[in-house]
């Protein structure tokens, strides 16, 4: 196998080619390169291509038709002279092949009436030459395959150990951050809890603005949670309907009270009622007083979040 690393040896005197084809003409040269070092295969060098056409001839852009030569980047610049518009393109080529060959001509294609006329320039004489060490006959043959052991296996089973290991890490810190947030500071007791947020809502900034429906929205949610809480059941989650259930099952005594501030709600929120003024300055006073009503007292039997005072209570034990 024989491969010859090139280089491209331009002359000192700068190659200079011209051809015509009726309204069109071609010249092309090579540009002088800024070093002195040869190329080599790959290298790029320089060609100037000037195309004078008539202003109203119109063009395709030059062609390179030939595989050893590969052009690699184009720049265009035109200008007139008369009617006569002259384009020089400034075009970067690089050589793969050997020898002293020429580089051959740009092709540009044409209109001449009903045909398609092309014009091109001359070839530019290129010596290229091989850089290869004179005492080299030819470059030297590949070193056979040496056997390398797969090693892919144990990578693959070390990394499935090392996943495995991370994993059990992490399950462990993450169970020990759940114990440790959980173990945090107490809730409130349910009724602070929603006696302090009745009280940071801004109730007369929302009725002065007009938001009603805000502020019943806030109200609300504040005894939902307060229920929730308190006496077990998912108020949050739950219909007015829904918490009368639960309510009963919990046998809280002031379901009845409980309710009926719901449905009012319930109406301001979906149905679009706005009360009088009076009405809406005494919802957030009636959400207090349901919580100081449901809150334990020392007489209760709270174990369990229900009230001994529950009417139903009271019935089934007169029965029994």
């Amino acid at each position: 196998m024989r491969t010859g690393l090139l280089c491209l040896l331009v002359g000192a005197t700068t190659a200079l080619a011209s051809a015509s084809a009726g309204p069109v003409r071609l010249e092309a040269q090579l540009l002088p390169r800024k070093t002195t070092k040869p190329l080599t295969v790959g290298d790029r060098f320089k060609v100037e291509l000037t195309v004078r056409r008539h202003r109203d001839q119109r063009l395709s852009p030059p062609v390179l038709d030939d595989e050893r030569f590969l052009v690699l980047d184009a720049g265009t610049v035109s200008r007139y002279e008369g009617d006569t518009i002259v384009d020089v393109h400034t075009l970067e080529v690089a050589a793969f092949a050997t020898g002293d060959l020429h580089l051959p001509g740009f092709t540009v294609s044409f209109p001449d009436g009903d045909t398609v006329r092309t014009a091109r320039s001359d070839s530019l004489p290129l010596k290229v030459a091989s850089v290869m060490a004179k005492e080299m006959a030819d470059i030297n043959d590949l070193k056979p395959q040496v056997a390398f052991p797969n090693l892919l296996p144990l990578w693959l089973a070390l990394g499935a150990l090392a996943a495995a290991a991370l994993a059990l890490i992490g399950a462990r810190f993450l169970r020990r951050w759940r114990r440790r947030r959980r173990a945090g500071a107490p809730l409130p007791e349910p009724w602070e809890e929603a006696l302090v947020a009745l009280g940071a809502l801004p109730v007369s900034d929302w009725l002065a603005a007009g938001q009603v429906k805000r502020y019943y929205y806030a109200v609300s949610e504040i005894l939902k949670r307060y229920l929730t809480r308190r006496f077990g059941f998912p108020a949050v989650d739950q219909t007015t309907s829904e918490m009368m259930l639960a309510m009963k099952a919990a046998r809280v005594a002031e379901r009845d009270e409980i309710a009926r501030f719901f449905r009012r709600a319930d109406f301001v929120k979906y149905a679009k009622l706005v009360p009088e003024r009076p009405e809406l300055e005494a919802a957030i006073v009636t959400a207090r007083e349901l919580v100081e009503k449901t809150r334990p007292t020392p007489e209760d039997g709270n174990a369990d979040g229900r009230r001994r005072d529950d009417p139903d209570a009271e019935a089934g034990r007169s029965r029994r």
